[in-house]
């Protein structure tokens, strides 16, 4: 029995025709109103999101290639502009290669495709594509170049401007402190009061406070940082079944689709037991270092304590009867303690200076002596020939792993075997460099 009812008003996807059956296998028509909608594709005509496996291997290759071609540009500042400007601009030349990889592999020829960009080696080498999550379509243009941009310049970037702003905090602090000294020895030599409130300005606070706080670059960027705990928290959340691998990733919400057929009820492999793990050593770490630094804070409190308490002779000086401390840099004021204190002698390290009657003191002399020229000859002997080195003729080479030979014997060893005979590092002639006096 047909169904004579008229469709819903507001549906706007009922089409007339001379029959029913012709209605309804013709395709839905989009109407304006949601036309500029987002994008949401049908499950049976979308591409499958790609495995963590796959994302992974990606990155991977990305990062041999882009490595490749970063020291392809190194060989080339060095052939036009030498070795010295090579090893000088080192992290601009890493810049260079990383941003030369990205944008040259990902960019599309005029007049050709749909200005949508390329592929990395690394999404060609697993069929992936990059895909907006915002708009479930590939990724444009400008995300495409937003994502680079992140990725290679905002790591570089944030480290500049962090270096800046430790650097500048540490020479106002210290140009602050010099300042206060200066007035200080002025106010003390004209016979006036020094009003120390006067120097203390919000300013001050500040750079003092950035300076005590801010560590050095190379502590946040060592094995125990906090960029280090950062990033591994970052790949923690990608194992435990995340889809951004990166942090320019996450921002742009760019993830991947794969190409491949997959079959039905494919179940591709998972990292989450890698992420619970890692969440594991995370947690550990974390609270051994709040341990640490708790005990350090204690331990502060307590030396400050006994500082202020006690005036130890061996770690204070006393002038026009002030006390001062030598344990910390620069030399710290104590308090001068209401009970006297009892002073004691301290015993000189050299009691007495050796005279030409000391024949031990010349034995040892002789001794050490001898034990350095030794040291001296191990140091100059090339193991490859087993002859001693002559670097103050220009005929030693060093090798990129630091290690000394003869020019004559390195050379002839690359030759035949293009590795460090010590370390079995790979070596190639020209890179190894010629030394004087060492």
């Amino acid at each position: 029995m047909a169904d004579d009812s008229p469709p819903a008003a507001g549906s706007g996807s009922a089409v007339a025709g001379p029959s029913s059956s012709s209605t309804l296998s013709q395709p839905p028509v989009a109407s304006s109103s949601t036309s500029s909608t987002t994008y949401r594709p049908q499950a049976r005509f979308s591409f499958p999101a790609a495995a963590q496996p796959e994302i992974v291997r990606a990155y991977q290759k990305d990062t041999y290639y882009k490595d490749l071609f970063t020291s392809q540009v190194s060989d080339v500042v060095r052939s036009l502009f030498g070795t010295r400007v090579q090893h000088s601009h080192v992290s601009s030349i890493s810049l260079v290669g990383a941003l030369g990889y990205y944008l040259l592999s990902t960019s599309s020829i005029p007049g050709m495709g749909d200005g949508r960009g390329g592929q990395t080696l690394g999404e060609e080498y697993v069929n992936s594509i990059p895909h907006d999550v915002r708009t479930g379509r590939i990724v444009t243009l400008p995300k495409r170049l937003a994502w680079i941009l992140l990725h290679v310049l905002g790591p570089y970037t944030l480290t500049k401007l962090y270096s800046a702003l430790r650097r500048y905090s540490v020479s106002a602090r210290e140009k602050l402190e010099a300042a206060e000294v200066r007035a200080r020895a002025q106010a003390r030599a004209l016979d006036k009061p020094f009003d120390a409130s006067a120097h203390i300005t919000a300013h001050r606070r500040l750079v003092t406070w950035l300076s005590k706080t801010l560590p050095p670059l190379e502590t946040l960027q060592s094995q125990d940082g906090w960029l280090a705990y950062l990033s591994a928290a970052h790949l923690m959340l990608f194992y435990l079944g995340g889809k951004f691998y990166s942090a320019a990733q996450r921002l742009t919400g760019v993830t991947y689709i794969s190409t491949y057929p997959k079959q039905q009820g494919y179940q591709p492999p998972s990292y989450e037991v890698l992420g619970v793990l890692l969440g594991i050593q995370l947690s550990v770490k974390l609270l051994l270092e709040l341990r640490g630094r708790r005990r350090t804070k204690h331990a502060d409190t307590a030396q400050d304590e006994k500082e202020s308490s006690a005036v130890d002779p061996a770690t204070t000086v006393v002038i026009d009867t002030a006390v001062f401390t030598h344990t910390s840099q620069p030399a710290k004021r104590l308090p001068i303690p209401s009970t006297p204190t009892t002073t004691t002698a301290v015993s000189l390290l050299y009691p007495h200076l050796p005279d030409t009657d000391d024949t031990e003191t010349d034995q040892v002399a002789r001794l050490n002596t001898s034990a350095a020229s030794a040291n001296a000859q191990s140091t100059l002997q090339c193991t490859l020939c087993m002859d001693q080195r002559t670097p103050h003729r220009g005929t030693s080479a060093v090798t990129e792993c630091g290690h000394c030979f003869d020019w004559s014997c390195i050379t002839a060893w690359i030759a035949e075997k293009p590795e460090c005979p010590l370390c079995r590092q790979p070596l190639q002639l020209h890179r190894i460099l010629p030394i004087y006096n060492f």
